[in-house]
């Protein structure tokens, strides 16, 4: 099987859509409910302003270097969502002075509702256009180097969050992937990470690993 990027996708999606069924049910009267949405919203914002950034500074800048074009419509998209994000942070905010904040907050559920359905369009142009465009001009060593930098300076601690966060949205193939990039990028901090496999494996996904 040829290495697979985007997998941490699975995350996004669960993420973005998570927030929808909280704002969905959330009482915009209530100013502690509105704070918990905007610290909600903040921590799903940066996610997505980081992971836009990953993408474009290792995703499409590798096919720049190849020669493709296929990632434009990706960026497009990327500068796109920035538009969007700022739109929602003004939404969000005029509630907190709005003579109706339960229409204020219904506007800012259709606004993010519709981002998310962009957003699973913008991710399923990157799984089906994109991946297979990487894995057709790409060695999976090169593939998995896009990773390297971002294992070398994380310690055994964050790689251990990373993957206690994104694990319980994928399946053992993924998780396996994970876990074998990791090893074979720092093999040392892999040891240490295996350690405390326990944390975010089960013991059957813990056998098929060794077993792999």
């Amino acid at each position: 099987m040829r290495v697979k990027l985007y997998r941490e996708h699975k995350y996004v999606s669960f993420a973005l859509n998570e927030l929808e069924r909280l704002i969905a049910k959330t009482d915009f009267t209530d100013p502690a409910a509105l704070a918990h949405i905007q610290s909600e919203w903040l921590h799903v914002k940066e996610m997505l302003q980081a992971h836009a950034s990953h993408e474009e500074h290792n995703f499409h800048a590798l096919l720049e270097r190849k020669g493709s074009t296929i990632h434009h419509n990706a960026h497009n998209d990327h500068e796109h969502q920035e538009e969007t994000l700022k739109n929602l942070d003004c939404l969000l905010e005029a509630i907190k002075t709005s003579s109706d904040p339960v229409e204020g907050g219904y506007q800012f559920y259709l606004a993010y509702r519709k981002f998310v359905g962009d957003n699973l369009l913008h991710l399923h142009e990157e799984e089906t256009k994109l991946l297979p465009e990487l894995q057709r001009l790409c060695t999976d060593e090169e593939l998995r180097a896009l990773e390297h930098p971002t294992y070398d300076i994380m310690t055994t601690d964050d790689l251990k969050e990373m993957v206690q966060v994104l694990f319980p949205h994928m399946n053992v193939s993924d998780k396996s992937a994970f876990l074998t990039d990791i090893k074979l990028a720092q093999p040392d901090k892999f040891l240490e990470l295996w350690e405390q496999a326990s944390s975010f494996l089960s013991s059957e996904e813990v056998r098929k690993f060794q077993e792999s």
